[in-house]
């Protein structure tokens, strides 16, 4: 708005015709776009919702195309700074909105976000600033600007991206991903467009306010060495910041002499906040006798435990795997059911407590439907206890899902599959129903799950639980979880058991398969799993957990536990 008051008030041009519309009418149609009140859509939580952000991008840039058309034929020529956003959005945003795996790369949906906060907005900016002489195009443009943005119901918001740098930071230090590459647009030799200026420094504030210390300071290590070769003023004052940054770094890790030895050179004539940065620090290291006469050695940070490379990370990784000997005991071998000529392709992947996974069990138009019938359905994934929602902390899960019910042929097809393959009873009823219905999750940047049980701790011999489903009211614990992998994940993403040093990558038309709860109900605290965040392609998956009702005679209760069973 400033920048709007500067231009009508130094612009002599600005004159009244007829086919222009008041300042007054200008300021209306601005202050009605930009007051549309923002929806905290939590679009960055999974990626089908970013794939159809990216699709209604595609509009915006016809909105753009159809402005400059327009002044383009009023032989009128449109602004330099619009003609240079236009260049930068036309390539970017037709193979965004075309190109179906684009979402399907974290850094790429980092820009898709950017755009839509920053670039977007400036846009707007400037047409309505030429000047402020407002036609028939400019007038088009906010109606059209207008109708888009009171559609468009998943508009993201500042939340997002904040979310979005948060789970590329989660994804750094998963995979340990080369920073220098991610900088230039690099992951894993996919390549996107380098990280501008305004997001390098929004990754340098979270890792700073999760107390990352050690991957602030190699971010802005990684930051200064590929700006080195920059001379320019704007390159430079960035420069400084990130020094500054740094230096504040050193001294939040007790590294006082370090942090005033870096801001030294700026002592005189540096920016103001820089030089009482570096006079504090001068002064505290000076109050401190020890280490006050040279730069000690920066070792052994006190390291956030976002950061420690723990057992989850390494098996994430696939750095860590079974024993030769724990391996030599696991087969793979056709499953028989009772029906004599449909077998499944099993697979052990732990043998106590068994955990399998069954090879193409599902086909492509089921999960096809199963993906169209949640989408309809989709809200932000939360943690469930008695069915009731509890929680959807970015720090513990990041996905959407949505709720499908056996109510047709093809997802009774499935659900009869399932019961023939596991030897329980998956039956959906009104009342007391043997299994829940389907929890259709997609994955968003970075998308993952903290290691966590599947139980509910209601049993089946406890008193039914309010907050629960009416259709499993009183059915007791999930006895079972079944998963289906409905796409590829290029990279990322597989479910892992770290108290059993077990992992399983997502291969489409797989499901992995396991019992919570031991032979005699109790809990079985081993199988606490989790999902590993998803590096490069949209996860999808399909939850059927079974529940302890019609089970009886089915896995009958025994008082102790043999791992034969």
């Amino acid at each position: 708005m400033l920048y709007i008051q500067q231009c009508v008030t130094s612009c002599d041009c600005f004159t009244r015709s007829s086919n222009m519309i008041p300042l007054n009418g200008l300021l209306v149609l601005f202050f009605q776009i930009l007051s549309l009140q923002d929806v905290n859509s939590d679009v960055f939580s999974s990626v089908y919702k970013l794939k159809l952000l990216a699709t209604k991008e595609g509009r915006l840039l016809e909105i753009f195309k159809e402005y400059k058309e327009s002044i383009c034929s009023g032989n009128n020529i449109m602004s330099a700074p619009l003609n240079r956003l236009y260049k930068q959005l036309e390539h970017t945003v037709n193979v965004s909105s075309r190109d179906e795996s684009y979402q399907e790369n974290p850094l790429n949906i980092l820009h898709l976000l950017h755009r839509y906060l920053h670039k977007w907005p400036l846009v707007l900016e400037n047409v309505f600033c030429d000047c402020c002489l407002i036609s028939e195009p400019e007038r088009d443009f906010a109606s059209a600007y207008n109708k888009f943005k009171e559609d468009c119901d998943d508009w993201p918001i500042e939340y997002d991206l904040q979310g979005a740098v948060r789970s590329l930071l989660r994804l750094r230090t998963t995979y340990v991903l080369d920073i220098d590459k991610l900088i230039t647009g690099e992951i894993h030799e996919e390549k996107s467009e380098a990280l501008p200026w305004d997001l390098l420094e929004l990754i340098l504030i979270e890792t700073e306010a999760l107390e990352m210390l050690d991957e602030t300071i190699q971010w802005c290590d990684s930051i200064l060495n590929s700006f080195q070769n920059t001379l320019t003023e704007d390159s430079n004052i960035f420069r400084i910041s990130i020094i500054q940054i740094k230096a504040r770094i050193y001294h939040k890790a007790s590294f006082t002499r370090n942090a005033a030895k870096l801001l030294e050179e700026f002592k005189e004539e540096g920016p103001l906040s820089v030089k009482e940065d570096y006079q504090l620090y001068v002064k505290e290291s000076t109050d401190n006798v020890e280490n006050s006469d040279e730069v000690v050695s920066v070792r052994d940070w006190p390291l956030h435990k976002r950061e420690i490379d723990n057992h989850e990370k390494q098996l994430c990784r696939g750095k860590q795997k079974k024993s030769t000997q724990e391996s030599s005991h696991l087969h793979c071998y056709y499953s028989n059911t009772r029906i004599p000529y449909f077998k499944a392709k099993a697979e052990e992947m732990n043998k106590d407590p068994k955990i399998f996974v069954f090879h193409d069990v599902i086909y492509e138009h089921e999960i096809i439907l199963l993906k169209r019938e949640a989408s309809k359905t989709f809200e932000r994934s939360g943690l469930q206890q008695y069915g009731k929602r509890l929680d959807n902390s970015d720090d513990i899960r990041l996905s959407y899902n949505g709720w499908v019910w056996s109510t047709d042929s093809t997802t009774r097809r499935v659900d009869h599959r399932i019961q023939l393959l596991t030897g329980l009873d998956t039956t959906e009823r009104s009342l007391l129903s043997s299994s829940e219905p389907y929890q259709v999750v997609n994955y968003g940047i970075g998308g993952f799950f903290n290691v966590h049980r599947d139980n509910l701790y209601n049993p089946i011999w406890g008193p039914p639980q309010d907050e629960d489903l009416e259709i499993v009211r009183g059915s007791g614990d999930r006895i079972a979880t079944w998963i289906f992998y409905m796409d590829d994940v290029r990279e990322g993403g597989a479910t892992i058991f770290p108290e059993l040093n077990t992992r399983i990558p997502v291969e489409k038309g797989a499901a992995a398969f396991w019992y919570n709860l031991l032979p005699n109900g109790d809990i079985d605290p081993r199988l606490e799993h989790g999902g590993c965040p998803v590096l490069l392609g949209s996860k999808w998956i399909s939850n059927k957990w079974i529940r302890e009702e019609g089970q009886m005679f089915r896995r009958p209760c025994r008082l102790q536990y043999n791992a034969t069973i």
